[in-house]
């Protein structure tokens, strides 16, 4: 039981601190990293590949290859896994609601700007 308790803290630690830096990886890399996490959450969420791609509606070659980092899929493809794995909102981290600004609202924000320093 102690082992398991210190893996999980481990995998804990692990997954939270190291954060990949995507711009300076290749797009084969972030490939691969992507299918890693993938595979991860369908292992988490107790699934085989047939059972995911049942309930996805991709091929189970497609799934095992993107796993891999050896397939590249369509966005309808990983928007089926996504919801497949329960993980479809998390889309909304990738592109965050910018608020929008009225035209008579960035007057006025113009306006509060400073223009010069003072003495």
């Amino acid at each position: 039981m102690q082992y398991i308790a210190c893996k999980v803290l481990y995998l804990y630690i692990t997954c939270n601190i190291v954060q990949m830096n995507y711009n300076i990886l290749l797009n084969e890399d972030i490939l691969v990293d992507l299918g890693k996490g993938l595979r991860q959450h369908r292992l988490n969420s107790n699934l085989t590949v047939k059972e995911l791609s049942e309930k996805s509606g991709v091929s189970e070659r497609t799934i095992v290859g993107f796993e891999l980092g050896k397939k590249n899929i369509t966005l309808m493809n990983l928007i089926e896994l996504l919801r497949a794995l329960r993980l479809l909102n998390n889309l909304e981290s990738l592109f965050p609601q910018i608020p929008i600004i009225s035209p008579l609202e960035l007057i006025e924000l113009e306006k509060k700007k400073r223009k010069r320093a003072r003495n």
